[in-house]
């Protein structure tokens, strides 16, 4: 393949450095979080045993969903509009939201699909919560989702910039690792052999996640231009909900409107392998109810939502579109989440995509060490502290985050605003690493230090999980708790792997100034240091 110009180069090169940079420590928070949101899902369960699986089966649809209407209801009030996640099995659990006058305020429901037990969220969900709007920054609000989306896209523009910088190199990049080397041509060799792995994830991950956080921007001219300021036609359009049918109301009432676990029945048996996801009753109880049944082809990566209509009071079907049959535009958008949300391969899926994204954290750290290493002798003292700052933003993480489930199990029932004690331990934590971190000299003791403190606090996840809920390992497997047994071993997992780190690190070799190795010259042709971005890196090397 051709190389670059040398002026083409240059420029790609001051991009890629620049934008790594800048946004490195910002996107290994999302990286870093993305890993532990996708099992969102396990870890409610871990946090809340009103959750977790029961023996006996799965109980309908209806029981599940009843009390917790009854409950938002006031007066008697029905909801105007219920969305629900559908469980898909006995350990999976029932997501709800119901909207409209009369109802009390809940930003959403989880629902115990064996018991009928239900939580609310974030009152009731402190670590999924804090976790989850990290991701996005939603801290910030949404300004703080769209600079998620803003940083997507440079993460897109440093993949671009590192993949035209070595093309012509990229396999030769994915077979070179040195460790006997210095630590700085260590750290390039891992930096291009894990950006190299990581490319097609990567890529996927930074455009999704830019399309997703600039979504309120960019859909807004959409909704203005195509579809005159009306919003909901454009949810319809775009497949979150079903196509806008006619519903005539009902003079008189059957004695027993239809359950919902039947009408959900019927719409799984409308085509071959379709996957209900979603249910949405409007104005129930009411004469001119509707109730539409919003699902995917089983197992598809790309294509558009199939949807099925229901009279919430005849349980008539009213419309049936199958998945096939959605527009390009449905088809695109549902794509996008498809892949961003991992909806597609189970558990198996979740499990590599964890992996590619601690490889991708692995990737910005490797890549902002070496660009402080190769540029120790200029604005030393300002890479020395950006240096100082990689190790307790991002190392600190790991810390911060045990913190935050340990502080989850031993706070005592019933304290009030039990999510801003979360914040105050994790952000507490994650600030103390910082301070630490600035604080310190030797940057790889630093770095060695939190690694050792992170390592033994996720070791100490489930010894807290099963001396305050009797949910231990061996329990939890007799009691078929996968989801509680899967958060404690990778908590384990995590810990090994931290300590393991640790002590494979040669500090010694670290001055006492934070460098690795003495500076040297560094030029485009010397092949040891390879100072060149690497094909997907969010931060150069």
């Amino acid at each position: 393949m051709s190389k670059l110009s040398p002026r083409a180069y240059k420029l790609s090169w001051d991009a890629h450095s620049v934008t790594g940079i800048v946004i490195g420590l910002a996107l290994f928070v999302i990286f870093a979080t993305g890993a532990l949101v996708l099992f969102r899902g396990e870890i409610r369960k871990w946090e809340e045993p009103k959750l977790r699986a029961q023996s006996g089966e799965r109980i309908s649809l209806d029981a599940m969903i009843q009390p917790v209407v009854d409950s938002l209801s006031e007066d008697g009030a029905s909801p105007a509009r219920l969305r629900m996640s559908l469980p898909e099995g006995r350990d999976e659990n029932l997501f709800v939201q119901a909207t409209g006058e009369g109802m009390k305020a809940t930003p959403n429901v989880w629902v115990n699909s064996t018991t009928g037990e239900w939580v609310r969220t974030p009152e009731e969900g402190a670590v999924t919560q804090t976790l989850y709007y990290l991701h996005f920054f939603y801290q910030l609000g949404r300004w703080g989702l769209h600079l998620a989306g803003l940083l997507g896209v440079f993460g897109l523009l440093a993949v671009v910039t590192g993949t035209a910088m070595h093309l012509d190199r990229i396999v030769k990049d994915f077979f070179q690792f040195r460790p006997g080397k210095t630590l700085r041509v260590a750290w390039a060799d891992a930096h291009k052999v894990l950006g190299t792995i990581g490319l097609p994830f990567q890529t996927m991950y930074v455009f999704t996640g830019a399309y997703l956080g600039l979504l309120g921007i960019v859909a807004l001219p959409y909704v203005l231009l195509l579809f005159d300021g009306n919003s909901t036609d454009y949810l319809r359009e775009a497949g979150y909900y079903a196509p806008a049918v006619q519903v005539d109301s009902v003079a008189s009432a059957s004695a027993e409107r239809p359950r919902l676990e039947r009408l959900a029945a019927r719409a799984e048996r409308a085509w071959p392998d379709f996957d209900p996801e979603k249910m949405i009753v409007h104005h129930m109880g009411q004469p001119n109810s509707r109730v539409e049944v919003v699902g995917y082809q089983h197992g598809a990566v790309f294509g558009g939502t199939g949807s099925v209509v229901f009279h919430g009071v005849t349980g008539e079907e009213l419309l049936r579109r199958p998945p096939d049959g959605a527009n390009l535009f449905n088809e695109a958008v549902q794509s996008i989440e498809t892949l961003h949300f991992a909806r597609f391969g189970g558990v198996a899926l979740k499990i590599l995509f964890f992996l590619l994204a601690v490889a991708s954290c692995a990737v910005i750290l490797t890549g902002n060490l070496t660009w402080l290493e190769v540029r120790d002798t200029d604005n030393r003292t300002v890479n020395r502290m950006l240096a100082r700052l990689t190790a307790g933003a991002a190392t600190g993480f790991l810390p911060a985050v045990a913190l935050l489930f340990l502080a989850d199990r031993g706070m005592p029932e019933g304290v009030p605003s039990p999510s801003w004690w979360s914040d105050v331990f994790f952000f507490g934590g994650w600030a103390v690493a910082i301070v630490y971190a600035l604080c310190r000299r030797n940057v790889a003791r630093t770095h060695r230090s939190l690694l050792t403190i992170g390592g033994g606090l996720a070791m100490l996840v489930p010894v807290a999980n099963g001396g305050t809920t009797g949910a231990w390992p061996w329990a939890a497997w007799t009691a078929g708790q996968w989801a509680v047994l899967g958060v404690d071993l990778g908590a384990v997992g995590c810990g090994l792997g931290a300590l393991g780190t640790a002590a494979l690190l040669n500090v010694e070799a670290s001055s006492d100034t934070g460098n690795a190795s003495p500076p040297s010259s560094v030029s485009n042709s010397e092949s040891d240091v390879a100072p060149e971005p690497t094909p997907v890196s969010v931060a150069p090397d």
